[in-house]
């Protein structure tokens, strides 16, 4: 998502690459797990009744989407911070991808690793990409639960190196490019409304930017009005993944990934397509009321339906 106001500085990839970022310790509890779900539009309209969506929002069986781990280990906005260099009111949150090794449970006690993994020049009239890498795990054993990927595109920081497509990383293992979504028509789709004040109830989870409350903010930022979470259209999408191609078992969902094309303004419907192939769903998601795709080049591993042993993802195909 853009950002605001900024002021020239110069970015420097190796210092930026190895900066330490803040390492968080944080509890969650059921209250938390059914706030971030009810954010994403869990238990809207007709389905508030329903006990199959009364399992996100309802202690009683209580089960956690398993992408409210977007909400945890957070560092903050960092890259706001002078020292690093970047031109933060041009950042534009370009991808995102998690993948779970553990089921995610609805209330616990995790500690997030954030790192820079890679940066990518790609000149100065398309800027630079950075991926940040974040491990959630669980604080008492450890033990990894969640490993997800923030792509983000710095608008106004290309051209730092000799000849733009330079690439720096730590790691290899970096998410790869999204492919193309098939040609042909999709195998399933749906309508969703998304609620006028649904970003009003989302950043009480996770992301408080004014962009997406003030409306003066917003129209400074070059929208009309305040504009929907990126992560509340991937987290609203995670739970359509989860009802309407995991038959309601969150655990089934053990991979995540889609590029942010467009914003979506809040009570606008969402038209979303599905493409079901051997052990993938594709995705995509479209604003109806201006016809603009929304969220692009989606792509879930879902798991075999099987009993959920509460514990490991390790028998992922």
């Amino acid at each position: 998502m853009p950002m605001l106001a900024s002021g020239a500085r110069r970015l420097d990839p190796e210092m930026l690459l190895h900066r330490l970022l803040p390492t968080v310790r944080q509890r969650f509890e059921a209250r938390d797990t059914i706030l971030y779900a009810l954010g994403v539009g869990a238990a809207q309209g007709v389905d508030a009744w329903d006990e199959r969506h009364l399992r996100f929002v309802y202690e009683d069986r209580l089960q956690a989407l398993p992408t409210m781990c977007a909400m945890l280990g957070d560092p903050g906005f960092w890259m706001r911070e002078p020292e690093t260099g970047l031109d933060w009111g041009r950042l534009v949150h370009g991808e995102q991808s998690m993948q779970w090794l553990r089921v995610l449970p609805p209330a616990g006690e995790v500690i997030g690793r954030n790192r820079v993994l890679r940066i990518e020049d790609r000149g100065p009239d398309k800027g630079a990409v950075i991926v940040v890498e974040r491990e959630l795990c669980e604080a008492d054993t450890g033990e990894c639960w969640v490993r997800s990927w923030m792509t983000v595109i710095a608008r106004g920081d290309g051209g730092f190196s000799p000849a733009s497509g330079s690439l720096l990383q730590l790691g290899a293992d970096a998410p790869t490019p999204l492919p193309a979504l098939p040609t042909r028509p999709a195998d399933r789709t749906l309508l969703r409304e998304t609620a006028a004040n649904q970003p009003l109830l989302y950043r009480l989870s996770s992301d408080p930017n004014p962009l997406h409350a003030d409306p003066a903010v917003a129209r400074q930022a070059g929208f009309e009005r305040p504009i929907m979470h990126g992560m509340c259209t991937f987290g609203l999408f995670g739970m359509l993944l989860v009802s309407e191609c995991c038959d309601f078992e969150a655990h089934r969902l053990s991979e995540m990934r889609a590029r942010f094309s467009a914003p979506l303004y809040p009570g606008e419907t969402l038209q979303c397509e599905f493409w079901e192939e051997a052990g993938l769903v594709r995705f995509r998601g479209t604003a109806v009321e201006r016809g603009v795709v929304v969220l692009d080049r989606g792509v879930a591993r879902i798991l075999p339906n099987k009993p959920n042993s509460g514990k490991t993802h390790n028998d992922r195909p």
